[in-house]
Formats: structure tokens, sequence, C-alpha cells
């Protein structure tokens, strides 16, 4: 470790220099004393104290001090920030109230007596008083602070960092609807002066707050496509938007210029309708303020009215975005549009029905005829030829049998000591004449009929091989579907004819049973 103090030519004080660690760099610091003992201690635990922090036994040195400084004088420090940054002075205000009341009853008056135990009880003993938004806002300001005060640090961990937030879904206090068409077009007839008002709002979607900015420099209605041009200083997002206008709305701005005294300054100089002046226009043209399912119609309604006329005009949800100025689609489909004006039973008419109506001659949507099982046929065959009663389970054949491709390409024959079927002396008269001189040899002396599988073929080494994979399958075949035994004899009662297309039996089709 690099220590040492030193006097400047011509000063009575001392300096000190040091190092940290291994660190190359060096610390100049003024020990302001005119003493060397006084000196040497005064470095001596300058650089024990940094040492700990470096090794984190105790907290930066600004965090300490700031441990010992209220609260009220570190929001004084965040409120004037957020001001210096251009923050809206609504913000501002509820930043300011919601901290001061939230640390007054939670009895918070130093940064270390914050803790998330304390803002859970304060929270839990709101009961109804606030509502899950609202408690959601007072985490989300004190959070915000907090974080403020780790960036400067003068806070090592935020005390909040585990509270989780309150479910809002299915609990909303403030619930609004969209106006119908009817309702929307009585609202601008019978309000007067203040029709156009509405009529802006419901149609544009712009803001309380950005239409009482509106200049009539922002307008431009003398143009092929008259549109707004909203400043980004007066936008929500601070951001420049453009907005196009329809020709109706468009032709009344002109007619309400030509009325005013000059075109210039605010376009509604006598600002918006308040809230029970609205109320008053409801009720005049009929309208509840309310419905029955608790949602209510204010001035921000109109902004749901026209994302929603936008829905079922079928704007694809992009356009919407940015017709709404939203940063994510989902908003537009979900927070804004009034789902219960959505033609959904006039949607549903538009998919095909499943099943076929007995009246038209229309098919269902897996029309066509469906083929058999070729083994579900095997098994309603064998138990016809037994005397039994087919399966109540077996499938009904609604289609006809497709005929097999014929045997295509290489087959190996049959290699000299392999196992043929044997079955003995046959009523030609009871076989199907379609496999009769088939690969089939009688044998000279009993009579017994040889099934040669491939005769066509000339013997090979690698058609042995082939080949005997080949019959494993058809003996495994064979045995499944009961057509032989596990010796590879035919078993009785069993005729392969009945086999029809099977794929697995096509070389037992010539094999015949012994006569009963």
């Amino acid at each position: 470790m690099y220590k040492r103090i030193f006097k400047q030519k011509g000063s009575r004080v001392w300096r000190g220099r040091y190092k940290l660690g291994n660190s190359p760099k060096v610390y100049d610091v003024a020990l302001k004393t005119p003493f060397r003992h006084v000196a040497e201690a005064k470095l001596t635990a300058l650089v024990r104290e940094k040492e700990d922090e470096l090794a984190g036994l105790i907290a930066p040195k600004s965090a300490r001090d700031a441990a010992l400084k209220p609260i009220a004088a570190h929001l004084a420090d965040h409120l004037a920030d957020l001001t210096a940054l251009k923050r809206s002075t609504k913000h501002v205000a509820f930043t300011r109230n919601r901290i001061t009341r939230l640390c007054q009853q939670c009895g918070w008056k130093l940064l270390r007596d914050i803790t998330a135990d304390g803002f859970m009880k304060w929270r839990a003993a709101q009961g109804v008083t606030l509502s899950p938004k609202t408690l959601n806002e007072y985490l989300g300001h004190m959070s915000a602070f907090l974080t403020w005060l780790g960036r400067k640090g003068h806070l090592s961990h935020h005390p909040l960092k585990s509270v989780s937030k309150v479910e809002t879904r299915g609990q909303e206090r403030c619930k609004r609807r969209s106006l119908t068409d009817d309702e929307l077009s009585r609202l601008i007839s019978s309000s007067g002066r203040r029709g156009l008002i509405y009529h802006f709002a419901a149609c544009t979607g712009l803001r309380r707050g950005e239409m009482v900015a509106l200049l009539w420099a922002d307008l431009h209605l003398d143009v092929a496509e008259p549109f707004i041009e909203a400043r980004a200083s007066t936008t929500k997002n601070k951001k420049t938007a453009t907005i196009p206008l329809m020709p109706e709305l468009a032709q009344a701005l002109r007619d309400f210029r030509a009325q005013q005294r000059t075109a210039t300054g605010k376009v509604f100089r006598r600002g918006i309708p308040k809230p029970f002046t609205m109320k008053k226009d409801l009720k005049a043209c009929g309208i509840p303020y309310m419905d029955e399912l608790g949602r209510h119609v204010d001035f921000h309604a109109l902004r749901h009215t026209f994302d929603t006329n936008l829905q079922i005009a079928g704007v694809s949800p992009r356009a919407v975005m940015d017709l709404m100025r939203h940063s994510d689609m989902r908003l537009s489909a979900k927070t804004y549009t009034d789902t219960t004006r959505l033609p959904i039973f006039q949607e549903i008419k538009k998919l095909p029905s499943p099943i076929a109506s007995p009246k038209s001659d229309k098919t269902c949507l897996n029309s066509g005829k469906v083929g058999q099982s070729e083994i579900s046929t095997v098994v309603e065959k064998i138990s016809v030829l037994r005397g039994e009663k087919p399966l109540l389970t077996a499938p009904v054949q609604q289609g006809p049998n497709v005929k097999m491709a014929e045997r295509e390409g290489f087959e190996p024959p049959e290699p000299f000591g392999s196992p043929h079927f044997e079955c003995g002396a046959l009523d030609h008269s009871a076989t199907s004449p379609a496999h009769e001189g088939e690969n089939v040899e009688l044998h000279p002396q009993n009579g017994s009929r040889k099934f040669t599988p491939f005769p066509h073929c000339s013997p090979s080494a690698s058609g042995r091989l082939a080949f005997d994979k080949l019959r494993r399958q058809q003996n495994r075949a064979a045995r499944l579907l009961g057509i032989v035994d596990a010796r590879g004899q035919a078993a009785q009662g069993r005729r392969p004819e009945l086999l029809g297309n099977h794929p697995r039996a096509r070389h037992l089709r010539a094999a015949r049973p012994p006569a009963r």
C-alpha cells in the first residue's frame, strides 16, 4: 500500500497521497492541518475507510450521509429533478402528494425506515378506500423515487423491489363504453357549439389536453386530403403525429373557421366541456351517463368510440395503432375497443357448417367418401365365415374397394431349403378361380399344393438376404391374421381369398385350407 504526507512549497498545511489495493491510480487529498502527527492520523483513517468500502465492509460515504438525511429533503431534490426534466405539472404534483402521504401514514422519516413489510401493511389497511389501480400507482411513484436515489448512490438496495402489484383485471372502478352511431349523432346535433368539439374528439381520437393546445396552424384544411399536424410538445408520447380528417369534419371546421374573427391562435378558445357540462348534454339528448354494466360515458369515452368504430370498419390492427398513437396494438385491441359493439353474431355466420343440412346439397367440412381399413374388412369376413355375429365396433364400409397396384421391381427368389406353405387337397369348386394356377404346384402323390411366392426371379446371394426379411414379415402377418399357425401350416377354417387387398397378405392368397 502506498501512502505518504507532504507539504507543498510555501504551504503550512499537509497533504496526503495514497493508492487503494493494486490500483495504479494515486489519490491526492488535503489534510488541512499544520501538525505532522495529526496529518498522519487523518491519512491513515481515510485510507482505512476507503479500503473497507472497497471490500464491501461498509456502505459508501454518500450512502451513509444520505441515510442521515430526512426523506422530505430527498423528495425535494427528486421533485426539482423532475421539473428540470420537463415532466408535466400533474405528474410532479401526484409524485409529491402520494409519496408525502405514504411516508406520513407509514411513519417513515429516514431512508432506513422504508421496508417492504411496512408498505404491505399500509396497503392492506386501505381496504376499499383506494382502488387497485391507485394502489399500484402509489407503489410506482415510491419505486421510482427509490430508483432515483439508487442511481445517485444514496441507496445501496431497493427496499420495495420484492413487492408485487395488485391484480386490477375485473376490479376496475372507472369503466368506459363507446357511443353508438345513433347516440353520437344525437349528442352532436343537440349540443350546440359543443357539438363540434364532440364530433372532433370522436373522429380524431385526440385527448382533452391535446385539443386544448390545438392551434389553427396545426390544421391543414385547404389541401386535397385534410389532416392535423399535432406538435410533439402537445402529444402524450412527445412525438409529432399526422391525423387525417374525415371530409364531413373538415367541412365543419372550415365553416367554424369562417365564423371566427381571426384564424390564428387556439382552435377551441372557450376550452373543452367539463365533466358536469357533458353530463348535462348527455341527459338532454337521452343518453344515460352509466349503463346497466356500470360503464359510464365521459370525454375520454369519445376516444374509445373512435377506436371501436375503426375496429368495426375492418381497419387493420397496425393502422388502428397508428391512428390511436399507441405503442402497442394490444392496447388498442383490448383496452379501448368496446367488445359489446362488435358484430360477433354476424361474424360467426361466416363459418361453414360442420354438419350437412338436410334441405341443402352442401356437404360438411370433411365431405367425401372415407375408405375402410382392410384389416377391419378381414375381421368382419372371418366372423361371417365362423358363423359369428359381426362386431359392433367394426366400421361400415362406405366406398368401393380400391385395387392394389401390381407388384413391380426386384423380388428375390425362394432360397434352397426355405419353408413353404403346405395345404391339403381342396375342393376346387369352393375356391376362387382368380387364384387357380397362380404360383401353385400340385404334389404328384398326395395332391397337396405348394405355394411359391417369387417364381419369376433368379437366385442370388443378395436376393436370399432380402427374401429372408420379406419372408419373416409375411409369416408374421399370416400368424397375426390367423391364416397360418406357428409352424407355417394353413389354419383350419381360414380362407386367404377373404383377405381382399390387404398388403401383408397379397402373397398368401393362393394358400388353401384343408377341406372339412
